[in-house]
Parts: structure tokens; sequence; C-alpha cells
């Protein structure tokens, strides 16, 4: 480019040098925060059916341990809370609430340092130029020689860092845009499990109240023994009364 190799660009501009290290950050963090959501990516009303299925069958250890061994976001929100299915819905709320807020912290490591890299790129790229610049008009004082030709050469050789500045800037503000906009869809996600658990439990809940009614107007009930026994008891007295 210009005429120049790419080491004879870096050791005349330290600014590119610096460009250089963060497009190497900006590419590194993008694929970590990529491979990341494709990892921990899973169909949660898939997943939500095998766990109401394993819930209502009445087993709560056996669907514990399953989700244990699920390696995604809602399987580790709901561990949270289905170890502890005993407690008041209250707590069970402010914990898988709680849950959720920890798996966004998580989500959003190292997008940090995608918008500082979208921030700053631009800015170190305009601060090389304007080195550059400083840099070109200095050398001709200095020289004494002039002329358009050699004026546009070193201003088109210090606005090479603008450019590298913009184009490490624009990687990194798609991908922080695109990971952003995945873990606002994937709160949402979570908070869908959060309800349709809570769906499954009221549904548990009730109907163990029911077989705890049916359970008691069983033993309340009088077997056929005590009916014929009653009756004979019946039929005795007046027999007795007369005599």
């Amino acid at each position: 480019m210009l005429g120049m190799s790419l080491t004879e660009l870096l050791m005349g501009s330290p600014t590119m040098i610096v460009l250089m290290i963060c497009s190497v950050i900006t590419v590194s963090y993008a694929v970590e925060r990529a491979l990341y959501f494709t990892k921990t990516r899973t169909n949660t009303a898939k997943f939500m059916k095998e766990l109401s299925d394993r819930m209502t069958g009445g087993d709560l250890k056996a669907a514990h341990d399953w989700v244990q061994t699920q390696k995604h976001s809602a399987a580790r929100v709901v561990s949270h809370c289905l170890g502890q299915s005993g407690a008041k819905d209250r707590d069970l709320q402010q914990r898988f609430n709680t849950a959720i807020e920890m798996e966004q912290v998580d989500m959003e490591r190292n997008l940090s340092v995608l918008g500082t890299m979208s921030n700053i790129a631009p800015l170190l790229g305009l601060f090389g130029t304007v080195i550059g610049i400083i840099r070109a008009f200095a050398d001709i004082a200095r020289t004494g020689a002039g002329g358009s030709a050699v004026v546009a050469m070193g201003v088109s050789e210090a606005l090479l860092t603008t450019a590298a500045g913009i184009v490490v800037a624009v990687i990194a503000t798609i991908a922080f845009n695109l990971f952003v906009r995945r873990i606002r869809t994937r709160v949402i996600e979570l908070e869908d499990v959060r309800e349709e658990f809570f769906s499954v439990l009221r549904q548990m809940q009730v109907t163990r109240q029911r077989q705890i009614a049916t359970s008691a107007q069983v033993l309340q009930a009088p077997t056929a023994k005590q009916i014929v026994d009653a009756a004979t008891e019946t039929a005795r007295e007046p027999a007795t009364a007369n005599r």
C-alpha cells in the first residue's frame, strides 16, 4: 500500500501498532462470545416440556439431577430453584430472579471490551492521522522540499490510521450490537422459563391437595364391614329392649 510494506507502515506510525493490537483484541473477544452463545444455545420450549414431564412424574430429585446434566442457561437457572421446591413461592421467585441476573452478567462478560473498542478505535485512528500530518509538515519544513505531491503523499500515509481505526470500530460495533440483541432475547426466554416453571409447580400443588383431600375422604368413609356391623347392631337393639 502506497509503496510501503506492513512492517514499514507499523514502524512509521506507532499508532498503527496500537490499532493492530486493538483489532486482535476485538476479533478475539468477538469469537469468544460467539462460541459462548453457540455452546449455551437451546430450545427452551422442548427443554421445559421434558422438565414438566419429569416434574409431574413426582420424582423431583431425578428431575433435578437431569437438569444439572444440561449445559445451557435455562438449565442453570432452573437448577437454582428446583432443589428448593419446598420453599415458599416468594423465596423461589426471588431465587429465580437472582439466577436470571447472574446469567445475564455472565452473558455480558467481555462486552464492555467490544464497546470500548468501538468507541476508542476511531479516536486512535484520528490521533495517528494528526500525528502523521504534523510529522509530514515538519519534514517538509526541515528539508525544504515541498510541492503538492510531497504533501499529498504524507497526508495519504497519515490517513491510513484513520481508515484502520474505522475498520476496527465497525467490527467491534457490529459484534457488540449482535450480542446485546442476543442477550435481550435470551433474558426474555429465561423469563418465559420462569413463568412456566412456576405454572408447573402450581399444578403440582393443586394435584397434591386433591390427592390429600381424596385420601381424607376415603379414610372418613365407612367401609362395607362397618356398614354391616352397624346394621346388625341396629337390628339387635329392639330385641334387647323387649327383654
